[in-house]
């Protein structure tokens, strides 16, 4: 399992890389308000990708090793062409989305969401490996070919960005049906309502949890441009992808957790493994995020320009929030993969409650600092319910999540193993 997570990790580390290159060339080309209206693009996609995900999403990591591929595939990909047309159109209609860009929203949702469907059957068929080398390649194509058109092509505006996502996300697509392709087994569809109702039996919890943790995330986007405009959000948006940045940690073991848990029955092994991987996570995360901290306002503008210095403060407010989602991934995957997954959803309303009340009563007022604080206390909300919830249910105390000698050497022998292997 720690080869994967490792696996997994260096795939994250080098996404991190990529994705902090595509920032840096979007921060250096497009501006604060540049940065606005990606952060909406990317936001509506994001958007009509998690109701997708009611059947094209983390359910078929549970199902695939239960249920027939193709059967799985079939309604999974026209769910896909479904919610792409009815959520650009909605997201279009009620002026979510810059309206210029809805015709490519809807074609990017509807290649995401495919690609996605074909990442989530190689992580259920556990082939982790197969599965960060494809990601990979997909954001090395989009920023190859974000560089190529603004800086060969000379193609000025958001449009270069749009065109790269497009081939990033096609490549991602191809590759993944690719690596896919010999599970397949084309037979007829009998019986394929039936896996409906089971995608959709453990698809709607989780996925419902998803859109709530969503506004929890996102709804401040939507406050701050109304509010205080577009620029500002640009500036915003810079924070959340950086501070988001060091949950590439978090992503990867929750990840492997969640294969892992959804392909044993042992609740025993499916706690304590969880409680390995906060300890684990905890550690490594920590560090990272201090770093960001401690960057002087002046090195955020040196990189990513002087409009962007001011970075660093919603970087501080963030920090406890996002160490907190870290360790909420933990919890989450564990009642997902044990097939609890409405406390997530209670979890993730907890903390939405306190984002909308927060929300509206200080962004209005004090700005995109106030966003970041309200994000703060959600994630921290959020964290705290999921923690007493898996304490209640596990029977396991405080003192269990304190890292020890004997952790500290589980993880060294892994890590030993890994490279010697």
């Amino acid at each position: 399992m720690f080869k994967n997570i490792l696996s997994t990790a260096l795939a994250r580390v080098v996404n991190a890389i990529l994705t902090l290159v595509i920032l840096l060339i979007n921060t250096n080309n497009f501006g604060q308000e540049g940065l606005g209206t990606i952060g909406l693009v990317v936001l509506g996609i994001a958007i009509i990708l998690l109701f997708n995900n009611y059947i094209g999403g983390a359910a078929l990591i549970y199902l695939v090793p239960r249920q027939d591929i193709f059967k799985i595939m079939v309604p999974s990909y026209l769910w896909a062409i479904i919610t792409s047309i009815i959520g650009a159109y909605m997201l279009s209609f009620f002026h979510l989305i810059p309206p210029e860009f809805t015709y490519h929203v809807f074609l990017l949702s509807l290649i995401h969401s495919m690609m996605t469907v074909n990442y989530n059957i190689l992580v259920g068929k556990e082939k982790i490996k197969i599965y960060n080398i494809v990601s990979v390649i997909q954001l090395m194509a989009t920023v190859a070919s974000l560089a190529y058109f603004i800086y060969y092509q000379e193609i000025i505006g958001i449009i270069a960005y749009i065109y790269a996502l497009f081939i990033g996300y096609f490549l991602g697509f191809i590759l993944g049906l690719i690596s896919i392709w010999s599970y397949i087994s084309f037979t007829n569809l009998k019986g394929v309502s039936e896996t409906i109702r089971q995608i959709i039996k453990y698809g709607k919890f989780t996925q419902s949890a998803n859109i709530i943790q969503l506004l929890n995330y996102r709804l401040s986007y939507y406050i701050i441009e109304f509010f205080t405009g577009r620029a500002a959000l640009g500036v915003y948006n810079v924070g959340v992808q950086l501070s988001e940045g060091v949950w590439m940690v978090g992503k990867s073991v929750a990840m492997v957790q969640y294969a892992r848990i959804s392909n044993t029955k042992d609740e025993l092994y499916a706690k304590k493994i969880t409680i390995q991987l906060i300890k684990f996570t905890f550690t490594l995360t920590f560090p990272i995020l201090g770093v960001l901290i401690v960057l002087p306002e002046s090195f955020y503008g040196a990189v990513l320009g002087v409009e962007f210095m001011s970075v660093r403060i919603i970087l501080i407010l963030l920090a406890a929030g996002i160490l907190a989602t870290a360790i909420s991934m933990m919890f989450s995957h564990y009642f997902t993969g044990v097939g609890k997954p409405k406390y997530n959803m209670i979890g993730s309303s907890i903390g939405f409650i306190f984002t909308l009340i927060l929300g509206f009563s200080f962004i209005p007022k004090y700005g995109i600092m106030a966003a970041a604080l309200t994000a703060s206390v959600s994630y921290l909300a959020n964290m705290i319910y999921l923690m007493i919830i898996f304490m209640k249910l596990t029977r396991v105390k405080f003192s269990d999540f304190k890292l020890k000698k004997e952790d500290a050497r589980f993880i060294w022998k892994e890590i030993r193993s890994i490279t010697s292997s």
